[in-house]
């Protein structure tokens, strides 16, 4: 036992003699009231000393004494059960702070991304339309650039320079062969038939150059059809 529970258990067998004593003089006052003699004289009281007044008995002094332990108990399994609560549940009051602040940031941070997301979008739908622009400018330039050397291999075949014939067809093979990948199944069925025309005016050069530039002007006429399919105006 400490000395703070010493003390107090001193304390409250003070406070509880004290209450005995004056409960029993109290009794002793009232049962001892003055007597008269037949000659009107008072009798006068036998003295009682301070010890018979105040002493208690023996069941009293061990109720006393139980209820004393039993009060010093009960403060020191309070005291306990504080210093167990304090101990156990500060740190875990702690953890929980500590788990609070990080979903406030983590939220600040949620927030944070979420306007960075709505900012990039913006530019991603952008970018999107950029790009889909570009596709269709790059296809067109390859149209064009099919068209142009169409237009060289039947120049060259007119004046008959077959060999700048030939390079001129060798890049209107590559060209469409190109095009044939910037576009969707129903338009690359053209360029099939486009490369097969190809093919065989490649054939025609070597023995007939008029059937030759007669289908590279359907090959023309082909090429500008599909210009004029994707990408005329309304």
């Amino acid at each position: 036992m400490t000395s703070n529970e010493d003390n107090l258990k001193d304390d409250l067998e003070k406070k509880i003699d004290e209450a005995e004593m004056e409960a029993h003089i109290e009794e002793s006052n009232t049962e001892s009231e003055p007597t008269s003699s037949f000659e009107g004289e008072v009798a006068e009281s036998p003295e009682v000393t301070p010890d018979e007044k105040i002493k208690p008995g023996k069941a009293r002094l061990i109720f006393r004494r139980i209820l004393i332990w039993l009060v010093v108990i009960a403060i020191a399994f309070a005291g306990g059960f504080f210093v167990d609560a304090v101990l156990r549940y500060q740190p875990e009051k702690a953890k929980v702070a500590d788990l609070t602040e990080e979903i406030i940031s983590a939220q600040t941070e949620i927030a944070t991304l979420e306007e960075e997301i709505d900012r990039l979008s913006v530019f991603e739908e952008h970018n999107v339309s950029l790009t889909e622009e570009i596709a269709d400018i790059t296809t067109h330039i390859t149209i064009l650039s099919a068209r142009a050397a169409v237009a060289d291999a039947t120049l060259a075949l007119e004046q008959s320079r077959f060999a700048d014939a030939k390079l001129a067809l060798d890049k209107v093979g590559s060209t469409l062969e190109t095009l044939k990948t910037m576009l969707n199944d129903d338009q690359v069925e053209v360029v099939v038939n486009m490369l097969q025309r190809h093919q065989l005016i490649l054939i025609e050069l070597e023995d007939d150059s008029f059937s030759a530039q007669t289908d590279l002007g359907v090959l023309a006429s082909k090429l500008n059809a599909l210009e004029n399919t994707l990408f005329a105006s309304p």
